[in-house]
């Protein structure tokens, strides 16, 4: 797995790319980088862009990472917006997103434009494109 984030706390929000082949342990690995990152904060938005990702995961094991992210009570203030355009990435955010506590403020989308419009910040377009992904 690939994985790059940026926090920018000028418009609170923090940016992930997830690429390659996707395992529960990358994801628990990932979490616990961005959590401990000093800049972050949990009432920023976020917007996670899966798309070119693979899951190599169960649902048993998303729902164990999903009960640990619940854990830390450190997600889930503010909006997350899922970026996926694999099936199975989309139907495991859809299970991820019916587990986690603030399911409410968590949308998966097929284009970043829509993806900042539910997260009503426009800004967020400089920073992941719906150009296709090689």
């Amino acid at each position: 797995m690939n994985y790059t984030y940026r926090i920018l706390p000028e418009l609170q929000l923090i940016v992930e790319e997830i690429r390659g082949e996707v395992t529960v342990t990358e994801l628990a690995k990932k979490a616990e980088a961005l959590f401990a990152d000093p800049l972050y904060h949990a009432d920023y938005c976020g917007l996670a862009d899966y798309r070119g990702a693979v899951s190599r995961m169960t649902k048993v094991e998303l729902y164990a990472f999903a009960d640990l992210v619940n854990q830390t009570n450190k997600f889930g203030a503010g909006k997350w917006a899922i970026l996926a355009d694999d099936p199975i990435v989309v139907a495991l955010s859809q299970l991820f997103k019916q587990r986690v506590k603030n399911a409410d403020k968590i949308e998966v989308f097929a284009t970043a434009r829509a993806a900042a419009q539910y997260l009503k910040i426009p800004a967020a377009l400089e920073y992941v494109s719906d150009e296709a992904i090689i």
